[in-house]
């Protein structure tokens, strides 16, 4: 009898990564010619997420998630969240049997649409925290220029010698440094790399800590003329909340054969197209 299939569930991406795309999308630049570039690609980006573009992709990802397999699925983002279809497990196809235990778990979802929107409802609240630190956080960092790589002009950021952060993100992000690349003329993200550089703890280690090391970067490329998403994600950070939950995010992403959809697919029909 074959072993059980690993049920795919939605991946979003995790808190902390989030946490360093809205500081360097909104940190203000150190150099002097365009002091506003950065406010530039932060309202650019703003509105790309609220025109809330969908997208196929063929996500390759090997994670918590998966188990530590490299799962390779079809996904098609509808308005309530990304259906994904899984496809091969360490680059082998699913068996047959695999392949009808899959089918049957995403009929399942599109019979039952509740429980598509509240698997993917922490992606949609991930969506909206990401927003909001990109608006608050606008003047926390000071970027230096450091050439210009694949046509984006690259820049190292840091915290302000007198930032003061006030929240637990904040707090995160406040041990943060790495490289951010930005495309002009069209004003929006290229690549972010960032890495925690010192251990953060919250009430003195009580209630957790994030460890030192802690690494996350994306590189995105442009679909087409208005439309930009991430082909390449990594994340690596561990620590403990609330001395019991462990933070361990591992997750090493690539997507290709990325193209827009219509907006108003039914469930059904991402279902179908999944099975490209």
């Amino acid at each position: 009898m074959p072993s059980p299939l690993p049920v795919p569930q939605p991946c979003s991406a995790p808190k902390w990564g989030r946490v360093v795309i809205a500081l360097a999308l909104l940190a203000p630049s150190a150099w002097p010619q365009q002091p506003s570039l950065i406010e530039k690609v932060a309202a650019n980006e703003v509105a790309a997420r609220k025109t809330k573009p969908h997208y196929f992709y063929v996500s390759e990802e090997r994670s918590v998630r998966s188990g530590g397999h490299l799962w390779k699925e079809n996904v098609v983002e509808t308005t309530d969240g990304s259906l994904r279809r899984l496809i091969a497990i360490d680059n082998k196809p699913l068996t047959p049997d695999e392949a009808a235990a899959e089918q049957r778990r995403i009929d399942n979802l599109v019979s039952h649409p509740d429980e598509f929107r509240r698997i993917n409802q922490a992606h949609k609240d991930d969506e909206e925290r990401a927003t909001q630190l990109l608006q608050m956080l606008s003047s926390d960092f000071a970027l230096a220029p450091d050439g210009e790589v694949n046509g984006c002009l690259r820049f190292n950021f840091q915290p302000k010698p007198e930032f003061r952060p006030s929240s637990y993100q904040e707090r995160v992000a406040h041990e943060m440094v790495g490289t951010v690349s930005l495309k002009k003329p069209d004003d929006r993200l290229c690549t972010l790399d960032a890495k925690i550089i010192r251990p953060v703890e919250f009430g003195f280690g009580m209630l957790g800590h994030i460890d030192q090391g802690g690494h996350f970067s994306l590189a995105r490329k442009q679909v087409d003329a208005k439309n930009w998403k991430s082909d390449h994600i990594t994340v690596h950070i561990n620590g403990r909340i609330l001395m019991l939950k462990s933070l361990a995010q591992d997750q090493e992403t690539i997507r290709s054969e990325i193209r827009t959809v219509p907006q108003n697919l039914t469930l059904a029909q991402a279902a179908q197209m999944t099975r490209q």
